[in-house]
């Protein structure tokens, strides 16, 4: 049973991954999407066997790089773009 919950997680992953590469918005915005992601990519982690706590432990910190990667992209848009954040 826990192989099954870990290979459907993986398999929502790499949707989830896939899918966003579609998305439309702005740099920095992305972080919510990857932090789904990144709950997808631990439960093969925590309740998978072994080949599957592999494929997870990379997803996950696929998702953590995405994460931070996002997350300097935006900074660095706002510095770019002051005028957007103005209020």
């Amino acid at each position: 049973m826990s192989a099954r919950i870990s290979k459907i997680s993986l398999i929502v992953f790499v949707v989830l991954l896939v899918l966003s590469a579609f998305l439309l918005s702005v740099a920095g915005d992305y972080w919510p999407w990857y932090s789904v992601m990144a709950f997808f990519a631990a439960v093969p982690v925590v309740v998978g066997p072994n080949r599957y706590r592999i494929f997870g432990a990379i997803a996950l910190v696929l998702s953590v790089v995405l994460i931070f990667g996002d997350v300097e992209a935006g900074k660095h848009f706002r510095a770019r773009h002051p005028e957007i954040y103005r209020r």
